[in-house]
Formats: structure tokens, C-alpha cells, sequence
């Protein structure tokens, strides 16, 4: 009446309950949960999808300022990382990091553009579906023994606009920078090249790594089922190793493999022998560290990646566009990290927070 709103005003909590249920439900099924609550079909599922990437453009430019001006404060120094830890030591401290990455199918090709391809000879080896879309995850142990999810911002176009290592970095500062002490930072990875990349690129090279057992035992078992000449020989082959790479004898294993197994696929063999040479500073004795009741493996993670991403974005049929998958998923992390209601209602976050703060003064 007063022409105070735009047409079709959407409230903020209209517009928080939209990007909750997203990383529920399908856009067209958050649409119709609205119209069945309201009575008033207020909103289009690809309305509500551009609630989610705009929500997810405004806290990734935010936390973009964030990072930019943190790590180029001078007077801020990244804090030294222990180089040697006593990783089967039960009362050893260590700050836990683990990265991994997961992949959903990609956005098939619109209708158009099929009309195009087909109209145009030329354009006949044009690719007709899209690449997979991937999301890198990390996450970092607080000083409070909880995790915090991170993935990088992104643009409205699902462009990264801060990498991702420099958002941990910029984590690792605000949590750990006021330590005087060397941080013990432990990493257990999949042993994939990209994330050892991402993470020496924030703790530099001496970082301690541990090889995951379970991805170590699938990559031994998928090889040697190649490599094998018989099930028989895989079968022992595979007792052998998998007893000495349990308590760490990895050199054990190499010479085994020199000089015991017969190859019927050389290829194979010689990346087996690739693999355990690549990764032998990261196999460790498992059997000792889970003694010590310490983590050998990354389970933890692939939790984390079917949190954010595999749950809401891998059913069947669903295909999906960097833009939306990923903003779903930055989405999921600040819900994850228990940030939410600050995300949406500053004002009121601020408020509760002070209340409790009063109560425990009381």
C-alpha cells in the first residue's frame, strides 16, 4: 500500500526457508512445500535456485574480502608447522586436515543447443555431455576437537574466486595463529596428487601425511587382479603384502615385488611398484597408530563430501551446472559448521549470543 516493497516482496525468512530446503529437496518440491505452507504458490523452482546461487555469490564475496585482507596483513604470521610428530604416541597432540573431492554428473545439453548441433555438421565431434562437476572439501580440526568444512567461493558463474588453500589458510590463522608452539598438523589423503599440491601449499613439504588404508588396500587389490597370473598367486601375493604394509614394511614389500611376483601385465606392475615408491613416506605402521587409538583412515571426509554434496546431488536422473552444485554445497557447509542462523539473521545471532552470555554471568 505504501509502495515500501517491490513486487512480489520475498521476505528473509521466506528466502531462508527456500535455501534450507533446497539442500533437501528438489527446487520444484521446495517450490510446492511453499505453495503447500502458504497457500499462494510464491515462488518458481527456478526462482528458488537463484535464491541459493545469489545467497551463495553474497557469503563468497564476503569471505573473498575475508581472506584477501587477512592474508595480507603484515602484522599476521602463519604459524610454524612441526615437522616430526609422534604419530603413534597415544597423548601426542595432533591437529587433524583432511581434503577430498567429489564428482557429480554434469548438466546435460539443453534442448537448443541439440537443435544447433544437429542443424550444423561442422559442430558434429562438439562434445554432447558436459564434464562432470567436481567440488573440492576440506576440513580442519578446531581447537575444540570439532571440524569445520570448507569449500571455496565461487562467482555467479561457479568460478572460484579465492582458492581453496587460501581459505584454509586463512582458517588455520584465525585459529591457530596466536600459538607460539610449531602446530602438529597431521593430513591422512587418498594420496591424490591435487590434494598434496593444495596442502603443501599452506604447511609447505615437511608436512606429515598419512597415506588413507583403505584407498592403499583398493589400489593393491585392483592392480594385483591384473597382474596376477592366477587367482591363486593373487591371493597370496596379496596375504603377503597386505600383512607387511599393515605394520609399515614397505621396502619389504618392494623387494617382494622385485623379486617374487611374476607379472602378466607388465603396465600394471610397473605402476604397482610406481604407486608404493611414490607414497612410501606416507605408508606407515597402521597396526601401531591404531593401537595408539589414532585415525589411519579418511573416512571422515568422504562423510563430509556425501554430507554436503552426494546426498542432495547424486540421486538418479539429477545432472547439474558448476553454478548450482557448488552453491548448494557452500550452502550445506555453513549449515554444517553450525553458522546458519548468522548466515541469514545476523542481527538476531548477535542478540541470542549475548543473551547467553548474560544467563552464564548470572
Amino acid at each position: 500500500m505504501t509502495d515500501q516493497f517491490k513486487e512480489r516482496y520475498i521476505s528473509d525468512r521466506l528466502q531462508e526457508f527456500s535455501a534450507y530446503y533446497s539442500n533437501r529437496l528438489s527446487y520444484a518440491q521446495v517450490a510446492n512445500l511453499i505453495s503447500r505452507v502458504t497457500g499462494d504458490r510464491q515462488l518458481s523452482d527456478q526462482k528458488v535456485r537463484q535464491l541459493v546461487v545469489d545467497k551463495t555469490v553474497e557469503i563468497s564475496q564476503r569471505l573473498q574480502n575475508e581472506v584477501k585482507e587477512q592474508l595480507s596483513n603484515p602484522e599476521l604470521i602463519f604459524p610454524k608447522i612441526k615437522e616430526e610428530i609422534e604419530i603413534y604416541n597415544p597423548k601426542s597432540r595432533e591437529i587433524l586436515v583432511f581434503e577430498d573431492a567429489i564428482q557429480v554428473r554434469g548438466q546435460k545439453l539443453n534442448r537448443v543447443h541439440k537443435q544447433i548441433v544437429k542443424k550444423d555438421s561442422h559442430l558434429n565431434d562438439v562434445k554432447k555431455k558436459s564434464s562432470p562437476v567436481f567440488a573440492n572439501i576440506i576440513m580442519l580440526q578446531k581447537k575444540n576437537k570439532e571440524f569445520e568444512y570448507m569449500m571455496a567461493p565461487i562467482n555467479d558463474q561457479g568460478q572460484e574466486i579465492i582458492s581453496l588453500p587460501d581459505v584454509l589458510k586463512n582458517r588455520v590463522l584465525q585459529e591457530y595463529g596466536k600459538e607460539s608452539e610449531p602446530l602438529p598438523i597431521v593430513a591422512i589423503t587418498d594420496g591424490a596428487k591435487v590434494i598434496r599440491q593444495d596442502l603443501y601449499a599452506v604447511f609447505g613439504t615437511l608436512l606429515v601425511i598419512i597415506l588413507d588404508w583403505y584407498h592403499l588396500g583398493k589400489k593393491l587389490r585392483d592392480l594385483m587382479s591384473m597382474i596376477a597370473l592366477n587367482k591363486a598367486d593373487k591371493d597370496r601375493h596379496l596375504k603377503f603384502m597386505f600383512y607387511h604394509l599393515w605394520r609399515g614394511e614397505i621396502y619389504t614389500v618392494l623387494d617382494y615385488l622385485r623379486k617374487k611376483v611374476q607379472a602378466k601385465n607388465e603396465e600394471k606392475y610397473l605402476e604397482l611398484i610406481g604407486y608404493l615408491e611414490k607414497h612410501r613416506d606416507e605408508i606407515i605402521d597402521y597396526q601401531l597408530r591404531k593401537k595408539a587409538g589414532k585415525m589411519i583412515g579418511s573416512g571422515l571426509i568422504e562423510k563430509g563430501c556425501d554430507q554436503i554434496i552426494g546426498h542432495r546431488q547424486k540421486k538418479k536422473g539429477m545432472s547439474w551446472r558448476e553454478t548450482g552444485s557448488l552453491s548448494l554445497g557452500i550452502l550445506r557447509v555453513a549449515e554444517l559448521n553450525k553458522q546458519w542462523e548468522q548466515l541469514w539473521f545476523p542481527a538476531e545471532a548477535a542478540n541470542d549470543s549475548m543473551s547467553l552470555q548474560w544467563v552464564s554471568n548470572l
